[in-house]
C-alpha cells in the first residue's frame, strides 16, 4: 500500500509538472517541471528520499516492464523497419561515437581550465606570503 500511494504521489507531481508546463508562454517539457518541482520538494524537506526509497527501488526493479510497450511497437513495425534497420544502427554508431567524443573532450577541457585555476591561485597565494 506504501508504494502504491507514493506512485500516486509521483503521478500527481507528474500532472503538476505537466500543468506548469501548460502555462508557461514558452515550450518547456512537463517531466522536467515535474523534476524540479521533485527536487523542490525534497530541498526544502517536505519529501525525503528516504521516504521514497522503497518506490525508486521498486521501480528500478521493475524498469523493463515500462519499456514493453515501446518494444512492442517496434515488433509490430518490424517490416517498414527492417528495410531501414542499416542507416539506423550506422546512424545509431556514429551519434554514440561522436558523444563519446564530446563527453570526454568536454571532461578534459574542464580538468584543464581546474588545474589552470588551482595553479595560479597557488601562486598568488605564495606571491602574498612571500611579498
Amino acid at each position: 500500500m506504501k508504494i502504491l500511494m507514493q506512485c500516486a504521489l509521483l503521478c500527481t507531481i507528474c500532472l503538476a509538472g505537466n500543468a506548469v508546463a501548460a502555462v508557461l508562454p514558452f515550450t518547456f517539457p512537463g517531466s522536467i517541471c515535474a523534476l524540479l518541482i521533485l527536487l523542490a520538494l525534497f530541498y526544502t524537506k517536505l519529501l525525503t528520499v528516504e521516504q521514497f526509497a522503497p518506490t525508486g527501488n521498486w521501480l528500478l526493479h521493475n524498469m523493463a516492464f515500462f519499456f514493453l510497450p515501446a518494444n512492442i511497437r517496434i515488433m509490430e513495425e518490424f517490416e517498414l523497419i527492417s528495410q531501414v534497420w542499416l542507416p539506423v544502427v550506422c546512424i545509431s554508431v556514429v551519434s554514440v561515437v561522436v558523444a563519446f567524443a564530446a563527453a570526454a573532450g568536454a571532461a578534459t577541457l574542464s580538468l584543464a581550465v581546474q588545474k589552470k585555476i588551482i595553479g595560479s591561485a597557488r601562486r598568488s597565494s605564495e606571491e602574498e606570503s612571500h611579498g
